[in-house]
């Protein structure tokens, strides 16, 4: 029997449908487009339906009706959401005075902040949800489930800001508020709340705070109370998944349930319900995370079609969890989590096999080459989202999700047990002390084996992870072209994702890019030109927006780093930019090395063609073949130039205009009516032959 190029999946299809409606609505939205286009170009989507029906295909007719429907309802709920969250239903100019049920309650390095949800504002009822600031210890007189009520201002969330959506907006958190005093709390019972908080004592009664907070990330998902640097190690080794509770948590919790109802001979229709009612109550704990939402719904998916004996598909169960989650809130398809999570599955079904038979014919031993097979598959399905979401890619990740992960699940297993059995019994806490003793180990290895030396970095976005996706599904099982076919398309799917990654990290090869991004506190700017990138950094920018900005323009290597500020913007400094030659004004006292970098302390110095001086500690002048360019964190220089970028403006615009004539003016925020990063995203210019261009 003659096998079809690809086997069609009805679920695929229209998951990819819905998820397509999703897009085209955010783009709408993101870029102001009029919906009248989109009613213009709409009746194309029925060639499709009327061919079908001209051909007599009844089934193809109804399945592309039903896509086409979701392809509507993608795009309307998708724009529906978004212009909601961008109402002003508050005044945010007087206190008003608030009431909410706590749902979410963080604790980090800056302080204390809950998530209130049904509030109520002066008695009104409010849709959305508020993040509240509270000073440090005030946490303690509120949990999950708690209502609290107090006098405060709000401020209004904007829908996109510095061009990006909010990440609030995803969990439909409108307004923010800070609370220092005054506030009155009343103790609710929130079942998963009270649950969590016995926990969470059990393992802080009997552990070391560090280990602690790791075994509750484990165990719940929640990693706030993770120490920054820890967590940071388990990102560059590649296993910090498993604090996203999803089919490894879900699956191991099925497993010792399952086993544990097989050995009593339970009814399977009775043991099917327990396992159901079990993950889902497990997924409440964890506060229903996207990724154990969709791992819910694919165990529920597979317990029943092997209760009533039907052949179960990987990828159309993961289509069906994708549909649920994305009828919800489509917003959902914008969090990183729920990318990570659905790509490392697909990536699993799709190429595990395929990985997995190829090195038991080589004699690889069946368990190694399936975990290989596996590994391999969920790094390369969720490669284009790290690299487009984190700038890296764990380059030991694939070895250490063989060698470790197996360990880290059995241990799962034993303190799921133990963390349980202590919540309990207080008494049997001390289970617990013994019991995290091999995750010490593991911890103390993941410390100090320097992943971040072999991390893969620099490229991931423009055109990348769309052309990536058709390496990807060139190199997978679900395309039968046979070999030559198969061969011939896997190569020219390879040689242009090379050769669009090769021209877009060696653009332009005249003159220099000036990619500019910021974020609430501070911004960054990239110099790219054929002789090398050169990287400023104010006092107060985001290591995660810097490397989003080397990420964005394929900045695989950098000739020198630029401080604007003292030596405490170091502490921007991230040791992943894979560059020792980092500026600081000389204008300071030379400490070195200082927090372990070793400063270059400069006046005037060249890099890349590109001629740098410091007016001062926060203002620097570049200049490119005639072109000057000025970037400023503190007041803005008295100098002519061509081109302004700034973190702070203190004149007025007549004022401005005196001090610093400049002909372009870019500042790092939102300025009224200036030209900023805050409103329009990330902005580019281009030198060259002596003339500034924007593009």
């Amino acid at each position: 029997m003659k096998k079809r190029f690809v086997n069609i999946r009805i679920p695929v299809i229209l998951a990819l449908a819905l998820l397509s409606g999703i897009i085209t609505g955010f783009y709408f939205v993101y870029k102001n487009i009029e919906l009248i286009w989109l009613i213009c170009v709409a009746p194309t989507s029925l060639i499709p339906l009327i061919i079908f029906t001209a051909i007599k295909r009844p089934k193809f007719v109804i399945f592309t009706l039903l896509a086409v429907i979701l392809f509507i309802v993608g795009v309307f709920s998708c724009i529906s959401k978004l212009e909601n969250y961008k109402l002003n239903e508050i005044d945010t100019s007087n206190p008003h005075y608030v009431c909410g049920t706590v749902v979410e309650k963080n604790i980090n390095s800056y302080g204390e902040t809950i998530i209130i949800d049904n509030a109520t504002v002066d008695n009104t009822p409010f849709a959305g949800k508020i993040l509240v600031k509270l000073k440090v210890g005030y946490g303690e007189f509120c949990d999950i489930g708690y209502r609290v009520e107090f006098f405060t201002t709000v401020t209004k969330f904007e829908l996109f800001p510095y061009g990006e959506l909010n990440y609030y907006a995803q969990n439909d958190v409108r307004y923010s508020c800070a609370v220092y005093g005054g506030m009155k709390s009343q103790y609710r019972f929130s079942l998963f709340g009270s649950i969590r908080k016995e926990i969470r004592n059990a393992l802080y009664e009997n552990l070391d705070d560090d280990t602690a907070a790791i075994c509750y990330a484990m165990l719940i998902g929640e990693t706030n109370d993770m120490d920054e640097r820890a967590l940071e190690n388990f990102r560059f080794g590649g296993v910090a998944h498993i604090f996203a509770v999803s089919g490894l948590h879900i699956g191991l919790v099925y497993a010792i349930l399952g086993g544990i109802l097989k050995k009593l001979r339970a009814n399977k229709y009775a043991a099917a319900l327990i396992c159901i009612s079990a993950i889902i109550f497990y997924a409440g704990i964890c506060g229903f995370t996207l990724s154990s939402v969709r791992a819910v719904i694919m165990c529920a998916i597979s317990i029943l079609t092997r209760l009533i004996h039907v052949k179960r598909d990987g990828l159309n169960m993961l289509a069906a969890a994708v549909l649920v989650i994305l009828f919800i809130n489509p917003l959902n398809l914008f969090a990183i989590g729920f990318q990570l999570s659905v790509c490392a599955v697909g990536g699993i079904f799709m190429f595990s096999s395929k990985c997995g038979n190829f090195l038991r014919k080589i004699k690889i031993p069946k368990k190694i080459a399936d975990g290989a097979g596996a590994s391999l598959g969920a790094t390369a399905g969720t490669l284009p989202v790290m690299m487009a979401g984190f700038g890296y890619l764990s380059g030991a990740g694939i070895l250490l999700n063989i060698i470790v992960v197996p360990v880290i699940s059995l241990m799962f297993e034993i303190m799921f047990v133990a963390a349980i059995a202590a919540a309990l019994m207080p008494p049997l806490g001390i289970i617990l002390t013994y019991a995290a003793l091999p995750l010490q180990a593991v911890i103390s290895f993941l410390a100090t084996a320097g992943f971040e030396n072999v991390l893969i970095t620099g490229f991931g976005s423009g055109l990348f992870p769309l052309l990536y996706c058709f390496v990807f599904l060139a190199s997978s099982d679900k395309l039968n072209l046979g070999a030559i076919y198969g061969s011939i398309f896997f190569a020219i799917t390879l040689v242009v994702a090379t050769g669009y990654v090769l021209i877009a990290t060696f653009t332009p090869l005249t003159g220099h890019k000036i990619a500019i991004s910021a974020n609430a506190y501070g911004g960054c700017v990239l110099f790219k030109g054929s002789s090398g990138n050169v990287l400023v950094i104010t006092d107060s920018a985001s290591t995660s927006r810097i490397t989003d900005l080397l990420n964005d323009n394929y900045s695989l290597n950098l000739d020198g780093v630029i401080l604007l500020g003292d030596e405490n913007c170091a502490v921007n400094y991230d040791r992943a930019l894979n560059c020792d030659n980092v500026y600081i004004s000389d204008f300071y006292v030379p400490v070195q090395p200082y927090r372990d970098i070793k400063f270059n302390y400069a006046h005037k110095f060249q890099l890349s063609d590109l001629n740098f001086e410091f007016t001062d500690g926060y203002n620097l002048t570049v200049t490119d073949n005639g072109i000057k360019i000025c970037i400023s964190c503190g007041d803005i220089p008295y100098t002519d130039c061509d081109l302004l970028i700034s973190e702070n403006i203190n004149y007025d615009f007549e004022m401005r205009r005196e001090i610093c004539n400049a002909k372009n003016t870019v500042y790092f925020s939102k300025k009224g009516l200036y030209y900023n990063i805050a409103e329009y995203g990330k902005i580019s210019f281009f030198t060259e032959n002596g003339i500034l261009k924007q593009r």
